[in-house]
């Protein structure tokens, strides 16, 4: 390995083999068309209602006036919240993840190598951070690949 590459994470052999066969596809081949997106200033409870009906782990709360991503309100982050009044809280306050971007024709290499970092569960799949997102990729998504 050179200097200037990252190794990938330590996945077992069954699960690495899976990913090994979809690593050179590009993210948006790994992606969930769509992100389930908040407002800001809802309140805590739809956001938690928004990742129920749409069945996913994590809402992206945007920005009023912009619409500029803020970060993921997950289920996780949520849990914090089942002794509170979440009717009076609003969603930018329940942000546990800060947005992070990677391009449409990255690797899913790429995509692996930023989803396992810290703090990092889920990707908006965008050219520009000032364009709206293709889609989303979460760890599930990459998994997945290797089911083709």
């Amino acid at each position: 390995m050179s200097a200037t590459e990252t190794e990938l994470p330590v996945v077992s052999s069954h699960l690495q083999g899976s990913l090994d066969a979809g690593l050179h596809r590009e993210a948006r081949e790994a992606m969930t068309p769509g992100v389930v997106t908040i407002v800001e200033d809802a309140s805590v409870r739809q956001a938690r209602r928004a990742m129920r009906a749409h069945g996913v782990h994590a809402v992206l709360v945007v920005g009023r006036s912009q619409g500029r991503p803020i970060g993921w309100v997950t289920a996780r982050g949520l849990l914090s919240w089942a002794e509170r009044d979440e009717t009076m809280a609003f969603a930018r306050e329940a942000v546990t993840e800060a947005p992070t971007s990677i391009d449409p024709s990255a690797s899913v290499r790429e995509a692996v190598r930023a989803i396992s970092q810290p703090g990092v569960t889920h990707l908006l799949v965008q050219h520009h951070p000032d364009r709206l997102p293709e889609g989303v990729i979460s760890e599930v998504d990459l998994l997945a690949l290797g089911e083709d």
